[in-house]
């Protein structure tokens, strides 16, 4: 007699994903498909001051069998250093969250605007057209700036462009609006989410017990640029503290990029924690 037995298959998430409805190159539907392809069983779309792609991603999901939570990804300044908070199961369709993220669009489409003009001081003749062009949408950042100086033959690569024009302290660099990870924090438990400091591995100075303080309730311990070493340490700070345990690739679609999609494979273990923490916080 042939028994049959029921394979278990280990299951894995990546919740920091980019679409085209803020920096990334892929619309949701894309992003959900190739999620699908690469094994992932759950997502986050966590695009930059917008909630624009989460309905069209939730609904291929349903289509491609892969589970979608809705993020955000709020960027703050703290001593002069960008800290990024990630925002999740948001109430995405919050009027007043919606209002807000739409003067942070504003006032990145200005900083776009005062970065070519920089630019074209520099003798980089980059026009409104020539990045417009690449987003279709209302939403404008660097990214679509290294985007038209690769196209018009300035720099070989993205990171070529932030590293000789658009990253920090570059020539053409312009500071945003300074907005504190105390309001990016609050304006995400405000519409019922769960804040969680994304990439730390990355920051230059220790803000957690202040985040913390501030009412964070997780930590990023998988990233693209963190090695498994400071993975295990984060993931250790996490376990001390009791905070969510979180990680994804922050893919945002560009070739020759360390943020792939797939590569980042967080133990679905840590979305059920994630969900389980969302239930008890509405």
């Amino acid at each position: 007699m042939k028994y049959l037995f029921k394979r278990s298959f280990p299951k894995y998430a990546d919740l920091h994903i980019h679409t085209d409805r803020s920096d990334g190159l892929l619309s949701p539907d894309q992003v959900i498909i190739k999620a699908n392809k690469v094994g992932l069983s759950a997502i986050s779309i966590t695009d930059h001051d917008t909630v624009d792609g989460i309905e069209l991603a939730i609904s291929a999901g349903k289509r491609h069998n892969v589970e979608v939570i809705p993020g955000l990804e709020i960027s703050a300044e703290y001593n002069s250093e960008e800290i990024h908070i990630l925002g999740y199961s948001i109430d995405w369709q919050d009027q007043a969250l919606n209002k807000a993220l739409q003067t942070f669009r504003d006032a990145r489409h200005e900083r776009a605007l005062k970065m070519m003009e920089k630019l074209n001081q520099l003798g980089i003749k980059i026009e409104h057209s020539d990045v417009f062009k690449i987003t279709k949408l209302d939403y404008v950042g660097r990214p679509h700036l290294a985007v038209a100086l690769v196209q018009n033959g300035y720099a070989d690569t993205i990171s070529d462009a932030f590293q000789k024009f658009l990253g920090n302290n570059a020539p053409a660099y312009i500071p945003k609006p300074a907005f504190s990870p105390y309001e990016a924090i609050k304006m995400i438990l405000d519409s019922h989410g769960i804040p969680v400091l994304a990439h730390p591995g990355m920051l230059k100075q220790d803000v957690l017990d202040e985040l913390i303080s501030y009412g964070l309730m997780g930590i990023e311990a998988y990233h693209s640029y963190h090695s498994n070493q400071i993975t295990d340490y984060y993931r250790d700070i996490a376990i001390k503290n009791k905070l969510l345990i979180t990680g994804g690739s922050d893919f945002h679609g560009f070739e020759n990029s360390k943020r792939v999609l797939g590569d980042v494979r967080l133990p679905y273990e840590y979305v059920e924690k994630l969900k389980e923490a969302i239930v008890s916080s509405k």
